[in-house]
């Protein structure tokens, strides 16, 4: 075929515009409308994916899907007549320009999970998200291409179904022998956005958040294509000057070169994880995934432990001497404790950098100080606390991370902004349970993004989560946005959270509480038990949850549902239980501690 030839009396052909091993595809004009077209010829074969895609395509029609008009027959081939749409693959972009702005890549994600979202709901899965497929005009429009291994059910399929697919792109399900499911979609769409951002000088950890939820391991802890859509939507507006690890954004071009690897090998079935823990990733033989969470090359999950309230207070405690317990916790109540942190910047906290610590600082604000009461949001009256809402927090916040501020390189520091963020609102645990709780909850959610911002300019080191009572993974309430509901109302605040937090101080018992809470805001992000226990924690509770969370059992299993430290609220939480829990705790800390990345 050559320029000028006329396809089925109706469309000549003009421009060759793309060639491979699954056909050509030539610019064309249609005679009878003359509009341009796109004409796709099979590369080689009886023609049975042009016929499949036209089909699919035939039964499907979205702004951001590459429209198919028409099936022709020429010589015995088989040609698909399509939208020609003047772009270039998200493959020629970054080959080209360089990778794509966390914005940008945030945009057109969106737009591609919209049109996923469309095939879904059809029942159709693409089964070959790669940026190949995914075509951006200069203006931005984004357009998901090559249904020709797509799969519905109203379609025959005369190949191997498990066989589709780009080796990198797979979703670990798929190499293990599964079908493809909208899951597998999700996860090749986060690994392409993933390849695009990969190397941009300006990271955003609200998309890297939402990137680690999509390519998360376990199917099921990924969002749906709509969800995802929604997620990146919001992506973008946080922008970072240190790149954070939280999602598969530093580790793209690894995870794609590996799982192709790994796609490649008969029966291989590994795969990467979803997000490093905060503060660094592993690399070469010194780890391997499992779930999401970090294990070391000899199977022990490991942890990071610390222990407060206090700095002084903690590495006096004979448990922070005798065992690896590397982070330091500190509790800030108010305003009035700046004075004293400050006068410790030069000293306990510098000292406690140089010795390698990783610092831990959590916001109480506690109720005593800030009572729940109306207070005026841009959404409406609110009602809950005010000083969270004030501009005198985010100048507090500068304060508190320009005193705890360490090297970019240096050991993290960890701040849990907000002590049990669920019992803020007057009405506790529950997002939607009237207008006053939502117009504060949304308000809330802003300035808590102002905060970390803030922090984080002011501390390079800083990694920012919202802290959440354990209880709240309890009797799910959707209608209220109760229960487990509550983190779905968080969802894009969590994704674009550095890391997430839990708070287990009930005095009945937390083995449940932590287990639940950690396994759903694992899927936002690596979790931290930020403070375990307080004065109020009897010690029969302690001893109990101790000796059920922290088995070597318990720990592989709460790591590989993301959970990569593990923080003791004060000394006396651990003394009070006796001396055979205290040894108990430090013969696992020397086992499976860790130090900070």
């Amino acid at each position: 075929m050559r320029s000028g030839d006329v396809i089925a009396g109706r469309y000549r052909l003009e421009d060759l515009v793309g060639a491979g091993g699954m056909g050509v595809v030539w610019r064309a004009t249609d005679l009878e409308l003359r509009r341009v077209v796109a004409l796709k010829r099979a590369g080689g074969g009886d023609g049975e994916d042009i016929r499949r895609e036209a089909r699919i395509g035939a039964g499907l029609h979205h702004p951001h899907v590459i429209s198919v008009f028409d099936a022709v027959v020429e010589d015995e081939q088989r040609w698909l007549v399509m939208e020609y749409l003047p772009a270039r693959s998200l493959a020629e972009i970054t080959r080209a320009d360089g990778p794509l702005a966390p914005d940008e890549a945030g945009r057109v994600g969106a737009q591609i999970a919209t049109a996923l979202a469309a095939m879904h709901a059809k029942g159709m899965v693409h089964r070959d998200v790669t940026p190949a497929n995914v075509l951006v005009t200069e203006e931005g429009t984004a357009k998901l291409a090559d249904l020709g291994v797509a799969s519905w059910g109203q379609v025959t399929f005369t190949g191997t179904e498990r066989t589709a697919g780009t080796p990198g792109y797979l979703a670990p399900e798929t190499v293990a022998g599964l079908s493809a499911t909208p899951a597998t979609d999700v996860y090749a769409l986060g690994v392409t956005l993933s390849t695009a951002v990969e190397g941009h000088p300006r990271a955003d950890p609200r998309l890297a958040g939402v990137l680690a939820r999509m390519t998360d391991r376990d199917p099921d802890r990924r969002p749906g294509a709509e969800q995802a859509a929604r997620l990146l939507t919001g992506s973008g507006r946080a922008v970072s000057r240190r790149l954070l690890l939280t999602g598969g954004l530093g580790v793209a071009a690894a995870l794609v070169a590996t799982y192709a690897v790994t796609s490649s090998r008969s029966g291989g079935t590994s795969a990467p994880g979803g997000a490093s823990a905060p503060g660094g990733t592993p690399t070469g033989g010194e780890s391997r995934r499992q779930g999401s969470g970090l294990l070391p090359a000899d199977g022990q999950a490991k942890l990071l432990y610390g222990v407060g309230d206090q700095i002084n207070t903690a590495l006096a405690f004979d448990l922070v001497r005798d065992a690896p317990v590397r982070m330091l916790t500190t509790n800030y109540h108010k305003p009035g404790d700046l004075t004293k942190l400050q006068r410790a910047r030069d000293t306990l906290i510098a000292d406690a950098y140089a010795q390698g610590y990783a610092l831990h600082v959590v916001v109480a604000n506690w109720e005593g100080d800030d009572p729940e009461i109306p207070v005026d949001t841009k959404y409406g009256v609110g009602c809950g606390r005010p000083h969270p809402l004030s501009p005198d927090f985010l100048r507090h916040m500068r304060t508190l991370a320009r005193t705890f501020a360490g090297r970019p390189d240096g050991p993290p520091l960890y701040v849990t902004l907000f002590n049990e963020v669920n019992k803020f609102a007057c009405v506790d645990g529950s997002y939607a349970a009237n207008p006053q709780t939502t117009a504060y909850y949304d308000a809330l959610q802003d300035h808590y993004l102002e905060a970390r911002q803030a922090i984080r300019e002011e501390a390079p080191n800083a990694l920012v989560a919202m802290g959440w009572d354990a209880w709240q993974a309890n009797d799910d309430d959707p209608s209220t946005g109760a229960g487990p509901a509550m983190f779905e109302r968080f969802a894009d605040t969590l994704a674009a959270s550095d890391f997430q937090s839990v708070l287990a101080k009930q005095p009945d018992g937390n083995v449940e509480r932590v287990r639940g809470c950690v396994r759903a805001l694992g899927t936002y992000g690596p979790v931290m038990v930020a403070a375990y226990g307080n004065q109020s924690t009897p010690a029969k509770v302690v001893t109990e949850d101790v000796w059920a969370l922290l088995t070597d059992e318990s720990i592989a299993e709460l790591v590989g549902h993301r959970l990569f430290a593990w923080n003791f609220n004060t000394d006396q939480v651990l003394a009070k239980a006796g001396q055979s829990t205290v040894d108990y705790v430090k013969d696992v800390v020397r086992r499976t501690g860790r130090e900070p990345r």
